[in-house]
Order: structure tokens, then sequence, then C-alpha cells
């Protein structure tokens, strides 16, 4: 480029002094340096139309043949048109193979711009949401109008996806769930979760069904076996087995009546018009009713409440998630080990109820799997203490409920905090 830059300014310069001396034989110097300027100006133009028409036509085959820096840019914008050709063959067969992987997808998969508009859609997108390639550059909510979606996807929490019922089929449910990337961009996919849905309705229905069921029995053999107890008569080597009997049918009991309460959870519908519920009552009420099996213990229950504020939801799912909790800490604490039940306002203007207790604690690697039904660290200290393994289970499940969370805590020897964590929107100071 510099040596055909240098070649210019001496084609330039043997112009001007072809020019001098012509105009020094025919005594008209400026007139012939003004041709001379023209017919340059006329050779650039020239060059500069050829460059106008070559890249109107963009066919490499018809570059311009020229010499000195016009021919070298001539060059240079054809190697790059070159180069920018094989980018384009090399980035149209990457899409090609991408659309070719997600066509035979079962899922379908949507991107959608910063403003929720179609880009794109792939093949299963159009037989599971009825949408055609027509559909792109339109807004996604005017083709899925179901409202909960529409309010799904405009929060900010996506973290969970959402299962609704297909608008072809009732029977079908799908699951919704939303990834951002690049410039605030969206991609949609789309699950067919039937299957799945049918099988936890299953397991649902026979947790339901099979607590109903045992409850009637349970309660016959419960009722002669107390009676069998209260005979004077009864022989010394009948009284330890019939005690026994008693204890295991009143675990059972406990058991069936944490199951239905848990199967009611996950079934009904929390109130409509939640009650304005006072922490510090409810919770002094909990601890006086945890009394009984802390004194045993020589356990103290304290509770720190710098704040009186209520919580919108149901008083009697409060009141069962933090009895869990509160009672959970009194038995799996050791003897003379007290326990702190803190409420109070947080920074974002919700509020926690944080039970702390001076345990021996947890691994953390059981940490995230205490919610889950029947798991337990410890099989055997579980069965000491009578404990039945749903107890945090339930506890998620009304927070959940409620917009809340459950955040766990803990340390090997000393022990263990369980924090409820509510949002603002359901706090009244």
């Amino acid at each position: 480029m510099r040596n055909d830059f240098h070649l210019e300014i001496r084609r330039l310069f043997a112009l001007t002094i072809a020019c001098l001396f012509i105009g020094l034989l025919t005594s008209n110097v400026l007139v012939v340096l003004l041709l001379g300027s023209l017919l340059y100006i006329i050779w650039t133009l020239f060059q500069i139309r050829q460059l106008e028409n070559w890249l109107r036509n963009s066919r490499l085959s018809s570059i311009p043949d020229a010499s000195g820096i016009w021919g070298n840019i001539f060059d240079s914008l054809s190697r790059e048109k070159k180069r920018q050709l094989r980018e384009k063959k090399r980035y149209k067969k990457v899409i090609n193979r991408v659309e070719t992987m997600t066509a035979s997808l079962n899922d379908a998969i949507i991107l959608l711009d910063a403003d929720h508009t179609i880009t794109w859609l792939n093949k299963s997108s159009r037989t599971m949401l009825a949408l055609k390639k027509a559909d792109v550059g339109s807004p996604i909510t005017n083709l899925i109008r179901n409202p909960i979606f529409v309010s799904y996807l405009a929060q900010d929490d996506h973290e969970l996806p959402l299962i609704l019922p297909s608008n072809n089929n009732i029977e079908q449910r799908l699951e919704y769930r939303i990834n951002y990337f690049g410039n605030n961009e969206v991609l949609l996919i789309v699950r067919d979760v039937t299957r799945l849905y049918r099988l936890e309705q299953m397991r649902k229905d026979f947790v339901a069904n099979v607590s109903h069921e045992l409850r009637t029995p349970l309660t016959v053999i419960g009722g002669y076996l107390e009676t069998m107890n209260d005979y004077h008569s009864l022989e010394e080597s009948w009284k330890k087995p019939l005690e026994q009997m008693q204890q295991q049918a009143k675990r059972m009991t406990v058991l069936i009546n944490d199951l239905t309460m848990l199967s009611k959870l996950e079934t009904e519908e929390l109130n409509k018009a939640p009650i304005s519920v006072p922490v510090r009552p409810l919770l002094e009420m909990i601890i006086n009713e945890a009394r009984t099996i802390s004194d045993k213990k020589e356990q103290t229950v304290e509770l720190e409440c710098t704040t009186d504020f209520n919580i919108l939801g149901n008083d009697r799912e409060l009141h069962s998630a933090f009895s869990n909790l509160i009672m959970n800490a009194i038995r799996y604490s050791p003897a003379k080990k007290n326990i702190i039940v803190k409420a109070s306002h947080n920074f974002t203007g919700g509020a926690d109820v944080k039970v702390i207790d001076k345990g021996i604690g947890i691994e953390q690697h059981h940490i995230h799997r205490l919610t889950e039904r029947f798991y337990r660290v410890d099989s055997s200290r579980s069965i000491e203490t009578g404990g039945t393994g749903l107890g945090l289970a339930i506890v998620k499940h009304i927070l959940v409920r409620h917009d809340a969370r459950l955040n766990i805590s803990s340390r090997i020897n000393q022990g263990s905090t369980f924090s409820a964590i509510f949002p603002k929107e359901r706090i009244e100071n």
C-alpha cells in the first residue's frame, strides 16, 4: 500500500512537471496546469465510478482493472469480500446445523428480543404451540394469551418454571422455562410434562387416599389397645407389649396427620382473603405449648421480638410452620441447651422469623435435602425423638404458599439456624 501511494505521488508529480513544461513552451502555464488537474480529477472520478459499480454489482469476477493505489484498493476490497463470503458460508453451515438439531428436539424453542417479539422458532413450537413461521416478528403475548403466562413473562424472577394446560388439549401440561442471554434477549423453552404431571397427581392422590383409609382402622386399633390396657386383671407380661403397641399406634397417627396436612397443602389453594396474623402472640403461644417438652430436657426457649408486626396469611398454617421449627429445635438439641426464637424486620422491608439452637449441627451436604419428605440425617436419632421426617417438608410448603422461603445455616458442634423469610408484601407494621 505504501509503495502504491508513493507511485501515485510520483505519477502526480510527473503530470505536474509535464504540464509545467508544456505550459512554458506554449506560454500558458496556468491554463495547462488547470487542464492537467482537471484530467487527474476526471481519472480519479472514473476510478470512483468503477468502484461504485463494482460494489453495487458485488461479483468478484467483475473487479475493475486498475494500477497504483486504486489497483491496491480494489485488490484489498476483493480479498475482504472473499473473506466475508467464506465467513458467510461458514455461518450458514452453523445455522443450518443448529436448525437441524433444534428441529429434531421434542421441546419447543423460541427466541424473543427484549420486547418479547418472536425472532426465531423451531419446528416443535409449531406443533406444540400451534405457531407458524409467519408469527416471527409478532409479540409472543399476542399468540400465548394466558394471563398467568403474560404475568410470568413480565416478572423478574424466572428461577422456577411455569406449568400450564395446553391451549389445544386441556389434558396436556406444558412447562415454560425462561433464560436470558445477549442484550436482554429471551430463550423460551416449552416442554411437554404431561406424564410427569400425571405421575405427581397420582402420587398426591395415593398419599391422600392411603392417609384417609388408614385413619379409621388405626383409630379402632388404638381404641382397643387403650381399652385392653385399662383392664386391671391384665397379666403383667402383656402390659409392656401393649404400651409399645400404643406408642407405635400414636406414632402412626402423627405420621398420618402429617401426610394428610402435606396432601392438603399440595392440593388446596391458599385462602384468597388472607388475614393479618400478629407474630408475637403467635410465637408466645407456640413456646408455651412447647414447654412441656423443653422443661423435661431442662431447656429454655427465649423469644426476641424487637418490633411488633403482622403477617398476611393463614393463621393455622403459620402456627404449624413455626411450631414445627421450634419443636424440631427442642427435639434435636441436647439437654440444657437453650433455643432462641427471633422475629425482626430485614433490610428488604420484609421480616424474618429465626429459630436458633445450640445443638450438634448439620453437615453441609445434608442441608439442601432437609425439606425432602422422609429425609433423615440420622435415622436412629429421628426414631428416638419421634420425628416423622415430614416436618420441614410441611414448613417449606406453607412458606411457599405465603411467598416466603426457608433458609438453613448450620455448623457442626455450634448449632443451626432455621430462618423463615417473608417478603415485604406479606408484612403489616
